[in-house]
């Protein structure tokens, strides 16, 4: 949109001298005028509110109106029309131009300077021009979201925008295929709980390949879940975008689901119903309890079951089972879920949406059970029942751990003598935030927090010295946390309390990112970087993208993985025993090491080495110290063996936390070669230790 040649402009002055001379020189400029001149407010007021304007000229005067007012009469008609003051020597001494631009004006321009008139005129005919190419830029954007938006709600796709894992937008469509009646009914279900929970690895793992490579994802089979509970196979797409500014993913879902053949149907009817009762089958009602736990669930357990059992026969038992369905078939609403889960245990589901008052149901049954006379093969008999309630309104937990409440509740019921309804409740360790967070711990999470916002953390690091090779630099990092006086903190209290709380994570990687900018800044002055021992934390562990974040970095630093070794210590790795074996494989992939700290203090330590085979392992600090004190036999036998199964599997071993010559004397014996503490040396905030000394 180029500058208009023809301005459209409204002079608001009584001098027409110096209108005249306004006009004249903006034509000299090449400029064509549509001028209005106006001296009284009615007929400026007129002229905004009627006439196109480009821009209007004022020169401040009693009879004419002020910046404000005119300002006003701008605002009023919903133009966007400049305004730019007329100084002349009086206006100078009586405004200062900063003071002008306060009260409204766009510009200003001295009367006596052509050259600056023709320049705050071209400079608001450009600003102006700009403004109304956005202005357009916005009219089009939200006519074609009009539009986007009336396609999306017509197409017959399915079409769902998730945003952190929540449905942000869903079309009509999507909302069909699903079986929700609204866009609220979706709002804040989570995208991994449309689909069972055997399939949400492989959905995650969509995902994040979509959102890594930044590409659509190629359809995938998966199965989805409708909001009845009734599963269905489809066909999932998604890609990454972005809505209001903010990044999100969108999925297309399509039902895939074949012409069922009577075989077909008979076998899903199989796994969704229990041939005995004709109730919901185990599986159909934890895949249900799953998906949707905002509400009660009763768990029946029928007394005499076994006994019966016993005395009259399995075919007998199947009678019994179906007769005590028939009593409490009728009292279920249509929203509730009961299903067969186990030998003479019944369980139902009562959601909250339900008519149904699940305490007023579980008496019922249990008041049923009581009063009703069996009759099966020819006997009479009764028997009763306990039931557990678990209420599970608003709930984070499984379905597995839901069942486990109601089945607690349910054992308390028997204990008592049967025959009755227990409701479930939570001890004060299981109460959500029953466990208040001391002051202490509170002071330290507020110190790492302040610490990760201000930037008071840094790095230490302490060489690991090779007696064999002086050609191989490795160092240990430490991280340290800075209080608000800058003082250093202990991190062994203070790491604790972060892995409690869930924050060692976040100081895991701060770590890793600071190391890496460390070795590429050595890798741009020409210098050889070192290996870099880094400690790896429980929640890292238990964090199932940070191998992908990880990745990343090491992508964006163009660094060899060989460069890092990442630590986890041995009652870490014996706990996350899985994990630590997941990790292992994957950081072969990049080129990581693995090491096993704090290594040789368990019973089975030895079984843990050929199961993990690390590249590293560093010693137990208490073991090197008895073997240096003590001169005991049993801990020479074990760091002996250790020494050896190590050499055997091209494992490394280090003796770290050497701090005394007897420490470092005792470790001789075994073959140990490379060494860490403070007897070699001490941390240091650079790296730039001499390794040649501790040669040869």
């Amino acid at each position: 949109m180029s500058e208009p040649s023809v301005i459209n402009l409204l002079v608001a002055d009584q001098v027409r001298d110096d209108i005249d001379h306004i006009v004249k020189t903006l034509r000299g400029e090449g400029y064509q005028i549509e001028l209005t001149r106006a001296d009284q407010v009615e007929e400026i007021r007129s002229a905004v509110d009627y006439q196109p304007l480009d821009l209007i000229l004022l020169r401040l005067a009693d009879d004419l109106p002020s910046i404000a007012e005119l300002r006003l009469m701008v605002a009023e008609a919903k133009q966007d029309i400049p305004i730019i003051v007329v100084m002349d020597e009086e206006c100078r001494q009586r405004h200062k131009p900063a003071r002008l631009l306060e009260e409204g004006a766009d510009n200003v321009f001295s009367l006596e300077d052509a050259d600056h008139l023709v320049a705050v005129v071209r400079a608001e005919l450009r600003h102006l021009q700009d403004r109304k190419r956005q202005q357009s830029f916005e009219t089009r954007f939200k006519e074609s979201e009009t539009r986007s938006q009336a396609l999306l709600e017509n197409i017959q796709e399915a079409i769902a925008y998730i945003h952190e894992g929540v449905h942000s937008y869903a079309n009509p469509a999507y909302l069909r295929l699903f079986g929700y009646g609204s866009k609220e009914d979706l709002a804040q279900i989570q995208l991994v709980h449309m689909v069972p929970p055997t399939y949400r690895d492989a959905l995650k793992s969509v995902l994040r390949r979509s959102i890594r490579s930044g590409k659509a994802i190629e359809p995938v089979d998966l199965v989805g879940v409708r909001s009845n509970g009734q599963t269905f196979p489809m066909l999932l797409e998604c890609a990454p975008t972005r809505i209001n500014d903010e990044p999100c993913t969108q999925i297309i879902a399509r039902d895939a689901t074949p012409e069922k053949s009577a075989y077909n149907q008979q076998l899903e009817n199989l796994l969704k119903y229990d041939d005995t009762t004709g109730l919901y089958s185990r599986r159909f009602f934890l895949e249900t309890l799953e998906i949707d736990h905002d509400g009660t669930v009763l768990y029946i357990l029928f007394t005499d079951y076994a006994a019966i059992r016993y005395a009259m026969g399995f075919e007998a038992i199947e009678l019994f089972m179906l007769e005590s369905t028939s009593l409490f078939k009728e009292m279920l609403a249509l929203e509730d879920i009961a299903a067969h889960f186990a030998s003479g245990v019944f369980t139902v589901y009562v959601p909250a949406r339900s008519s149904t008052d699940p305490l007023a149901l579980a008496e019922k049954l249990r008041s049923a059970v009581a009063e009703h006379s069996f009759q099966i093969s020819g006997k009479l008999f009764t028997t009763t029942c306990c039931v557990g309630v678990c209420q599970a309104q608003d709930s984070h937990e499984s379905a597995v751990q839901i069942l486990a409440h109601a089945d607690r509740a349910c054992e308390g019921a028997r204990q008592k003598g049967g025959n009755q309804v227990e409701v479930y409740k939570p001890s004060k360790e299981e109460r959500p935030g029953a466990a208040a967070i001391s002051e202490q711990d509170e002071a330290s999470i507020r110190l790492i927090r302040n610490a990760l916002t201000k930037g008071r953390l840094s790095l230490l690091y302490q060489p690991i010295v090779s007696f064999e090779n002086a050609h191989e630099a490795r160092y240990k990092v430490y991280l340290q946390i800075l209080d608000d006086a800058e003082k250093p903190q202990p991190l062994d209290k203070l790491g604790a309390v972060a892995v409690r709380y869930g924050l060692m994570s976040a100081l895991d990687k701060w770590t890793l990112i600071r190391a890496l900018s460390a070795l590429i800044e050595l890798n741009k002055v020409g210098s050889k970087p070192p290996i870099l021992f880094i400690r790896l934390s429980r929640n890292s562990l238990a964090d199932h993208e940070f191998f992908d974040w990880l990745s990343k970095r090491l992508k964006d630093s163009r660094l060899s993985g060989h460069h890092l070794v990442l630590e986890i210590k041995e009652t870490n790795a014996d706990d996350c025993f899985d994990e630590t074996r997941q990790l292992r494989a994957r950081l072969r992939e990049l080129g990581c090491g693995l090491a096993l700290s704090h290594f040789g203090g368990k019973a089975h330590s030895d079984r843990l080495l050929r199961e993990l085979v690390p590249d590293y392992i560093k010693l137990d600090g208490s073991l090197i110290e008895r073997l240096a004190k003590a001169k005991d036999e049993n801990s020479r036998r074990a760091m002996a063996g250790l020494a050896e199964q190590a050499q055997g599997l091209k494992i490394r071993v280090v003796a770290a936390g050497v701090s005394t010559a007897p420490q470092m004397a005792s470790i001789w014996q075994f073959g140990v070669t490379l060494v860490q503490g403070n007897m070699v040396a001490e941390t240091s905030p650079q790296l730039d230790f001499d390794f040649r000394q501790y040669s040869g």
